[in-house]
């Protein structure tokens, strides 16, 4: 049962995130916004179907306020685009919560690259962002944070490198997608359709690579447990 309602939320998101880039001009409001909810939202219901412990806790909040920034970044009016991004941050935040609790070993060395890529981010972004420098600023630390505890997933004794990889890419994907929508935000680059479907591809398939590689590594640990 758990197989065919996990192929079910699959193919519910697919269709969901398929839809929302095509449609995403055409339909009223409520019906693009429901579109937009529908892949995070099918994420958080798998997580909840195959069992929800101490080993997901962190990712299953972070889907749940990825859900909720997609929604208020759709609606329109710059007060909910704001708490859109806030809610946003959110989840990127309970994400590296999630990785800061599964592996805290320093691993140093790895925030070194990671570090000079945001800061190269932010060069790009500070002259566009006036008062808003700070909160830039910030945000660009939290994704420097959550890339480097993501990295830290390599040499990670409970999935396979495959699985290493999968993960950190996912993560990688995220971290872009926010970077293109801040490119598009402060008028860098213009918002284009390409641009925003681009955008969303790299954020849903980010985030299905990150719940994907969180549940092959909890699987692993409580079958060491039980062994």
């Amino acid at each position: 049962m758990k197989k065919w309602l996990s192929i079910l939320f699959f193919v519910l998101a697919l269709a969901a995130a398929v839809a929302f880039n095509v449609f995403r001009h055409t339909l009223p409001l409520y019906q693009v916004v429901l579109l937009k909810m529908i892949p995070t939202l099918m994420m958080a219901a798998w997580i909840v179907l195959i069992k929800v412990d101490k080993y997901n806790i962190f990712i299953l909040i972070g889907i749940a306020f990825s859900m909720l920034g997609d929604v208020f970044m759709e609606l329109p009016g710059e007060t909910f685009f704001l708490v859109g991004i806030g809610t946003n941050t959110l989840g990127v935040i309970f994400y590296t919560l999630y990785f800061y609790f599964s592996d805290r070993s320093p691993d140093w060395i790895r925030l070194v690259p990671v570090a000079i890529v945001m800061g190269v981010f932010y060069i790009i972004l500070y002259d566009y962002t006036a008062a808003l420098a700070l909160p830039v600023l910030g945000y660009c630390a939290i994704h420097t944070l959550f890339l480097w505890r993501s990295s830290a997933r390599f040499g990670e004794a409970h999935i396979s490198p495959a699985s290493q990889w999968v993960c950190f890419i996912g993560c990688v994907c995220v971290t872009i997608s926010d970077f293109l929508l801040s490119l598009t935000v402060f008028g860098i680059i213009p918002n284009e359709p390409k641009f925003q479907v681009t955008d969303m591809i790299l954020w849903w398939s980010g985030l299905f690579m990150l719940t994907i590689t969180a549940e092959i590594r909890r699987r692993q640990l409580r079958n060491r447990a039980a062994a």
